[in-house]
């Protein structure tokens, strides 16, 4: 009997998932829900390409925080014999923001490159979309690697902990097993997964009709972790077996990788969380008032008993910065990054494991991007000049990063490939153009991003950010044309710096006020 009944029972499940998979078949026969594939095959004046499928998100983010994706890209299915293909792979960075997706160094390269090697003609695809983390990138390399490319580009690592699957994303997550996230992975590809989503977001619509969703951004992120809890180290792990396998899926193709590794804003961003949030205001008061002995005094004193404590590294590495001891500096900052407990910047545990894959990775290549920054950056430690709030790269910092994956492709095998090489042009005649209003109100915008920067107190290093971007504001708006000024005053934007200003807590606020009142004053 109670063979007979196991008997049932395991005939009952394959009925059931039997029952599921024809189910499954039937959606996708008819093509019914988005595709889970990054690129989809079309047909335009005759001629097979590949789209972007701007639906491919839909598997990343819970049903109140899906986004399309801003590419906008196509190829054709049969590549042409003199063209190159290069896929960018990477989040927000390669979107170019805060800047125009055009100002992305994608973009850059796909200038830079046929001038480097006029004889071949290139393709550069952006794959970039926000918040995107290396769970993503795998099955997106498993795709693209069947559209016979010549060169992938990764520029990933710093959405490991908040992205999609990460140990404190606010995004979709299950645990901290990697086999059991691949395994979501492929559940949320079927058809059935989809609509089952759509069901449940219609219910709780239903069930609760005027509850507000918070908009996507930074301020999702809630928990916190430090380099000493499991989920760190579990990060970093899954991290290094995703680059692995990214490796593994290009080898496989031979196809030629290139890993870069990530920038941060070391000395100009403040730490998002730390261990003694509390005990940083007196000390900050005490450095901005010149009293630097006795805040440094302070800080190593509250360092012995909170050693992790990143606010506290951040303010000594300001403190050595202010008396030209850039090494010190420089070790404090970078300190001061690594203990943030909202991880938004990779820490220096990721350029080390990017470095350690390509090492032991046939085929693949690795750009320092992380040493140009620092050179090109005063004194050595990268700041605003080249970062504009966090992670993302300036107009410029962009450049450098294509600048620098160029030469790192000039001194490998594979560009001797594509012919012979001529010398690059100068950043002016790579640079994108657009109309200096929309720089303007994207400097607007970038504030307000700066603003809503989920510290619990916002810090003396955000005010100095602002007032710095206020002052560019201002000195940029009397430059606009007459009617351009205008309309940026009746649309809001004099009252948006107003207010701006009367937050910041800084001795320089009168004379910004002044400068407000002279612009306002000119229209």
């Amino acid at each position: 009997m109670q063979r007979k009944a196991l008997a049932l029972n395991l005939l009952s499940a394959l009925a059931g998932l039997g029952l599921l998979a024809g189910v499954e078949g039937i959606l996708q026969l008819c093509d019914l829900g988005p595709s889970p594939r990054l690129f989809a095959l079309a047909e335009t004046a005759g001629e097979k390409v590949y789209t972007a499928n701007r639906d491919v998100t839909y598997r990343f983010f819970q049903h109140p925080y899906r986004r399309s994706s801003p590419l906008v890209q196509s190829f054709a299915a049969d590549k042409a014999p003199e063209v190159v293909r290069v896929f960018a792979l990477g989040a927000s960075t390669l979107v170019g923001f805060p800047h125009p997706v055009s100002a992305a160094f994608p973009h850059y390269l796909e200038k830079m490159l046929p001038a480097a090697y006029p004889e071949r003609r290139f393709e550069v695809i952006n794959c970039g979309i926000t918040a995107l983390n290396t769970f993503c990138l795998v099955d997106f390399m498993r795709e693209i690697a069947n559209y016979d490319p010549d060169l992938v580009i990764l520029y990933a690592g710093h959405n490991e902990f908040m992205g999609p699957y990460g140990v404190t994303t606010p995004f979709v997550r299950v645990g901290n097993d990697r086999t059991m996230i691949r395994f979501l992975m492929l559940l949320q590809r079927s058809r059935i997964y989809y609509y089952l989503g759509e069901l449940i977001a219609y219910l709780q619509n239903w069930a609760q009709p005027e509850e507000t969703t918070p908009s996507f951004g930074l301020h999702l992120a809630r928990e916190e972790i430090g380099p000493l809890d499991a989920g760190y180290s579990r990060t970093a792990e899954n991290f290094r077996a995703n680059l692995e396998e990214i490796a593994l899926i290009a080898a496989g193709h031979e196809i030629p990788l290139l890993f870069s590794t990530l920038v941060a804003n070391l000395k100009d961003f403040h730490p998002l969380r730390s261990e003694c949030d509390a005990a940083t205001p007196a000390i900050e008061a005490l450095t901005a008032a010149g009293h630097w002995a006795e805040a440094e005094r302070q800080a190593r004193n509250a360092l012995r008993e909170n050693p992790y404590c990143a606010n506290l590294h951040f303010t000594l590495g300001r403190q050595h910065y202010l008396r030209g001891e850039y090494g010190e500096a420089k070790a404090a900052f970078t300190r001061a990054r690594d203990m943030d407990r909202l991880p938004f910047r990779a820490p220096t545990l990721f350029n080390q494991i990017l470095r350690e894959v390509a090492a032991s990775s046939n085929g693949v290549l690795l750009c320092e991007v992380e040493a140009t920054f620092s050179a090109a950056s005063p004194h050595g430690i990268v700041g605003s000049e080249l970062i504009s709030e966090y992670v993302h790269p300036t107009v410029f910092g962009h450049y450098l990063i294509a600048r620098t994956m160029i030469e790192t492709l000039a001194a490998s095998p594979l560009a001797g490939q594509w012919g012979a090489s001529s010398t690059l042009g100068k950043y002016e005649d790579y640079r994108p153009s657009y109309p200096p209003l929309e720089e303007v109100w994207r400097r607007n915008d970038l504030m307000l991003f700066l603003k809503r920067m989920p510290y619990n107190v916002p810090p003396a290093a955000l005010s100095r950010r602002l007032a710095g971007l206020i002052a560019v504001q201002l000195a940029a708006l009397p430059h606009l044309q007459e009617a351009e000024r205008r309309q940026f005053i009746e649309q809001g934007g004099l009252r948006f710096l107003r207010r701006m200003l009367e937050e910041l807590h800084l001795g320089d606020r009168p004379a910004l006020q002044r400068a407000l009142a002279e612009v306002s004053g000119g229209v």
